[in-house]
C-alpha cells in the first residue's frame, strides 16, 4: 500500500493556467488527513511551491518538500535543510561561457533570488515562474561571489532550448534536463528528483516500493523509475510514457486525483467531509 506520493508541479498537478484543481486539491487534502505523505517535489523553489501546501494543507511540523529538483529538500513550516546540493559561481562559468559563445539568454537561481543577466538579452524565464519569487536584471561579474547556486535554466522558444540542450553536452560534471519544451535547467551533477526524494523518504523512514511518483517532463525521468509507481500524464512526452508503469489522464482532466481515487477506492462522499 502507498504511504508516499511525489508530485511534480508545473503540467502535473497544475492544469495549464497553473492552477490547483478543485479535485486535485480535495483528493490529496482527504489522502493527507489519512496519513499519506505528500511530497510535492518540483523544480520550483521554495517560495512559489509555498501557496500550494499551504492549500493542499500540507503544513504540519515534519512535512517536506523537494525543491530545485532535489537540490534543496526541506521542511514545510521552519527552514530546516535535510538536504542541500549547490554550485558555486566558479562552477557556473563553463555555462556563462557557452551561453556567451552560442547566444543564449542565462538566468542563475538562488534560494531567495533570480539573477537575470540582461547582458545576453532578457530571457522569458521570469514569465514561466510566479511573482513570489524576485528577479534581479545584472551582468555575471555583479552575482554575489560566495553565492550558492541550485540551478542556472536557458529559457526561450523549443528550438532555441533545442539547441541549447545540444550544446549543453559538452558541459562536464553538472546535470541537466528539460522540466518543459521551454525551458533548460543545469544542477549540481548528483541533483535529481530521485536523490532528493531519497532524502525524504529517508526522513520519513518509508521504503521507495511504497512511494508514487507523477510526472511528465524529462526532469522527472529518475523519480519516476525511483518509484515504486511511476506514473506518467497523459500529456506527458512520449519517453516518460515508456518508462512508467502507468499513464493516467492529463494534467487538464485531473490525471492525478484520477489515478488516487482508483488507487485507494475513495468515495465522493469521503473527499467532501
Amino acid at each position: 500500500m502507498l504511504k508516499a506520493i511525489a508530485l511534480d508541479m508545473d503540467n502535473t498537478l497544475l492544469n495549464s493556467k497553473k492552477e490547483l484543481s478543485v479535485t486535485n486539491r480535495d483528493v490529496l487534502r482527504y489522502l493527507n488527513r489519512k496519513g499519506i505523505r505528500i511530497i510535492l517535489c518540483s523544480g520550483r523553489p521554495f517560495a512559489t511551491l509555498k501557496p500550494f501546501l499551504e492549500e493542499l494543507h500540507v503544513t504540519k511540523n515534519d512535512d517536506v518538500c523537494v525543491c530545485f529538483n532535489g537540490g534543496l529538500v526541506r521542511l514545510v513550516r521552519e527552514h530546516t535543510v535535510i538536504k542541500e546540493t549547490a554550485l558555486t559561481k566558479e562552477q557556473v562559468e563553463p555555462v556563462y561561457d557557452l551561453v556567451k559563445e552560442n547566444g543564449f539568454k542565462l538566468d542563475i537561481v538562488g534560494e531567495d533570488k533570480v539573477y537575470s543577466l540582461t547582458e545576453f538579452g532578457k530571457s522569458s524565464y521570469q514569465t514561466l515562474i510566479p511573482k513570489l519569487m524576485p528577479f534581479t536584471d545584472t551582468t555575471f561579474d555583479k552575482v554575489p561571489a560566495k553565492l550558492p547556486i541550485f540551478k542556472v535554466v536557458i529559457a526561450g522558444d523549443p528550438d532555441m532550448v533545442d539547441a541549447a540542450a545540444t550544446a549543453a553536452k559538452s558541459l562536464k560534471n553538472l546535470n541537466v534536463a528539460r522540466s518543459r519544451r521551454t525551458l533548460l535547467e543545469i544542477m549540481p551533477e548528483n541533483v535529481n528528483k530521485m536523490n532528493g526524494l531519497k532524502a525524504a523518504l529517508n526522513f520519513y523512514r518509508i521504503p521507495r516500493e511504497q512511494l508514487a511518483a507523477f510526472g511528465d517532463e524529462e526532469n522527472d525521468k529518475d523519480m519516476i523509475e525511483y518509484a515504486g509507481i511511476g506514473v506518467a500524464m497523459g500529456n506527458a512526452i512520449p519517453s516518460i510514457k515508456k518508462i512508467a508503469d502507468i499513464t493516467v489522464p492529463s494534467n487538464d482532466d485531473d490525471g492525478v486525483a484520477s489515478y488516487l481515487v482508483d488507487y485507494f477506492q475513495i468515495s465522493p462522499t469521503a473527499i467532501r467531509l
